[in-house]
């Protein structure tokens, strides 16, 4: 398991937090996100970093804050690369918080505001649209 960084670097922190998410490490990832956006709030993977915060809550079934995270953080970077993810697990955190209408219309926004979405992305949304029974 790395350490996280002491420093000023963080394209290392993001690296090293980024690392503990594949090794399913997930509290450790969401100390090195939180590090991230903490210190460096207008970093160009700040928006990244935001997803994967969201993500790692989410696996360690905090789903309340992985939703406040990721609407935020879908909110103050629409037009970022991970836009549509963020929504798409964000209407999973809702859906795990027995919140199904408002998941089902989350889901809808992603094929909505992102429809050149990539289809591996498309094909999740319409099997979590699945589950939820939208």
């Amino acid at each position: 398991t790395a350490a996280l960084p002491q420093g000023d670097d963080p394209a290392e922190l993001y690296r090293i937090a980024y690392d503990h998410v594949l090794a399913g490490e997930y509290g450790q990832a969401e100390t090195g996100f939180r590090q991230h956006i903490g210190q460096y709030p207008t970093d160009a993977q700040t928006a990244d970093a935001r997803y994967w915060l969201g993500e790692s809550l989410a696996a360690q079934g905090k789903h309340r804050e992985a939703a406040e995270i990721l609407l935020d953080a879908q909110r103050d970077f629409p037009k970022s690369k991970k836009a549509p993810d963020m929504l798409l697990t964000l209407g999973m955190s809702l859906a795990a918080l027995d919140n199904k209408d408002v998941a089902c219309a989350t889901f809808n926004q992603v094929t909505k505001k992102y429809p050149k979405s990539g289809k591996a992305l498309l094909d999740r949304v319409a099997a979590e649209q699945g589950k939820v029974g939208c």
